[in-house]
């Protein structure tokens, strides 16, 4: 190991402290710094600096990426997979990172902290960040191998890349690289399984959708003061409208009566709880009603609603 050439400040302190350095302050005691702690880190020659800033180098001058790949996925995984070596030296050093800055943290006092203090714990922590920013970005390609594995006609390929780089994301905060086994197979092992959830969560909604089908067409209204031809107006447009919802998706029908309350329950959902039901993001929900009320103008546009209420009335 390489004597540790990283920040060593102490915290000082200043009767005086400025608004900006004090805000600076706070958001540095409000912000969360998760790490996994080795009793490594106590030692004064743990940071293995050289090597890590080699590795980093390494990592920003790759540029292996399939040619077969479309340029926003090409860049995203524009690094090679790293060695267990270099692995073991990020993890080691980012959980370090957060290590000292934590440390500092708890002795920093928002109304007489020093300059020094706040720039060395924002040093670290922002050093910590890019050591986990390439650590994800080496390992998108295992992402990706294992996500196109679940794509269906539901779920879309970028769908289940944003979910599963989520879930190694969360992988990289969770690894523990002192177990001595491979981050990998750690990650490999979550993004299947959070993908397989996935697929199987809505593929059991889909079934379940399909089942309650009849719950949510819709319900003629049962008005015995409405004359013949009043119930036959409505009866067409009814009719009309459930030909139109026929032609769209089944999630796209499912949202649509659900948003306009056209089911038997009567009741508007919100896209919340649509989301929670289909197993997407609200933004996915809110992208979908819109593409469906686009083909339903469309199909609109096509008929004579003229004519419909002249039939009717014949």
């Amino acid at each position: 190991m390489t004597t540790n050439t990283l920040p060593n400040v102490q915290v000082g302190s200043s009767s005086d402290a400025s608004p900006e350095l004090r805000e600076r302050a706070l958001t540095i005691l409000r912000t969360e710094i998760d790490f996994i702690p080795n009793p490594e880190f106590r030692t004064d020659d743990f940071s293995d600096t050289k090597f890590v800033d080699a590795t980093l180098a390494d990592l920003q001058s790759s540029s292996n990426a399939p040619a077969d790949l479309p340029a926003h996925l090409r860049r995203m995984c524009d690094s090679d997979l790293l060695t267990h070596e270099q692995e073991t030296a990020l993890f080691r050093e980012m959980n370090y990172l957060k290590f000292r800055a934590n440390s500092l943290r708890s002795r920093i006092d928002p109304d007489t902290v020093d300059d020094r203090a706040i720039k060395a714990i924002e040093t670290l922590l922002q050093r910590a960040q890019t050591i986990r920013d390439h650590i994800i970005q080496s390992n998108t390609r295992l992402v990706m191998s294992i996500v196109k594995k679940f794509v269906t006609p539901q779920q879309s390929f970028d769908e289940m890349l944003s979910d599963g780089i989520f879930t190694l994301m969360q992988a990289v905060e969770k690894f523990d690289y002192d177990r001595g086994f491979r981050f990998s197979t750690y990650a490999y092992r979550s993004i299947a399984r959070n993908a397989y959830r996935t697929v199987t969560t809505a593929r059991n909604e889909e079934a379940r959708f399909t089942r309650d089908a009849e719950e949510w067409a819709f319900e003629q209204e049962d008005d015995q003061a409405a004359s013949g031809m009043a119930d036959q107006v409505w009866g067409n447009l009814r009719e009309l409208t459930a030909s139109m919802l026929e032609q769209l998706d089944r999630r796209e029908r499912f949202i649509i009566r659900s948003r306009y309350a056209l089911g038997a329950h009567r009741k508007v959902r919100t896209f919340q709880c649509l989301a929670d039901k289909l197993g997407v993001s609200k933004e996915r929900v809110r992208q979908l009603e819109q593409r469906a009320v686009a083909k339903l103008r469309t199909m609109a546009a096509e008929f004579d609603i003229d004519d419909l209420f002249s039939a009717a009335m014949a």
